[in-house]
Formats: C-alpha cells, sequence, structure tokens
C-alpha cells in the first residue's frame, strides 16, 4: 500500500522560485508522494491555511505586502501570523540574506529550520524530509 501524500504550502513573492521548488520537491523519492500549493502572496497563504491542513510549509522571509520592506524582515511577521492560526506544521524559513540574527529570531518564534537560497541541493532535500517526518510522529 502506498503512503498517503505529504501537503506542502511554498509561499514566495518569485514565481521563478516556486517553480524551482515545485520541481525539485515534486522529484524526491521519499517514502510518499509530495501535494504542493504554491502561492506569491501573503493573503493568498493566510486564506489557504484557514481552510487547509498541511505537513508542511516552505516560507520566505522577504514578502511584499506585510511589514516594513526596508526591514526585510516580513517573513517573521508573517511567521507570527501563521503560528496565530493555530498552525501546527512545521515551517522553513527561506532567505537570500544571511543575517544570524533573523535566522535566530525565526527559529526562536518557532520555524523548523532556516534554509539560505541559493539553496544546497542536498541539505534542502535533507531538511524537507526531516521536517515531513517530525508531523508523522505526532
Amino acid at each position: 500500500m502506498a503512503n498517503a501524500a505529504k501537503r506542502i504550502l511554498i509561499v514566495d513573492d518569485q514565481p521563478h522560485v516556486l517553480g524551482v521548488l515545485r520541481e525539485l520537491v515534486a522529484s524526491y523519492r521519499h517514502e510518499h508522494p509530495y501535494e504542493i500549493t504554491t502561492t506569491q502572496a501573503v493573503a493568498d497563504a493566510l486564506g489557504i491555511l484557514q481552510h487547509e491542513r498541511f505537513d508542511l510549509i516552505l516560507l520566505d522571509m522577504v514578502m511584499p505586502g506585510i511589514g516594513d520592506p526596508m526591514l526585510r524582515r516580513q517573513g517573521l511577521d508573517v511567521l507570527k501570523l501563521v503560528l496565530d492560526l493555530g498552525v501546527t506544521a512545521p515551517i522553513l524559513m527561506m532567505s537570500g540574506d544571511r543575517d544570524p540574527r533573523k535566522e535566530a529570531e525565526a527559529l526562536t518564534l518557532g520555524a523548523f529550520g532556516y534554509l539560505h537560497k541559493p539553496f544546497d541541493l542536498d541539505e534542502l532535500e535533507h531538511v524537507v524530509a526531516r521536517a515531513v517526518a517530525s508531523t508523522t510522529t505526532h
């Protein structure tokens, strides 16, 4: 019997990043297939999360439309909003900015992990597998 698909939500304002992540994650040969939903908008992501459950969320740190773009920490604000919805899925933050303070703050707020762009492909696959595995132990 095949294992049920694991549902992943990817939130990034760059269509290219969404496409690359969709292809990469769909290509993984883990114990289960992945069902991937993508969105470029924070409002859409929050709406989806109010009605659907996911096994993993990949969330970009720099998202337009929320917070102060000069602080480049909108992803932390979105992380708080997602957690306030009661979402229990692991959340992987993604950023091209290598600011250890923001990474530490994301992890303190409750992010499962932090991925740096451009992605290390082996690390990406390993962290996705580890995060999804953490949801099956509940």
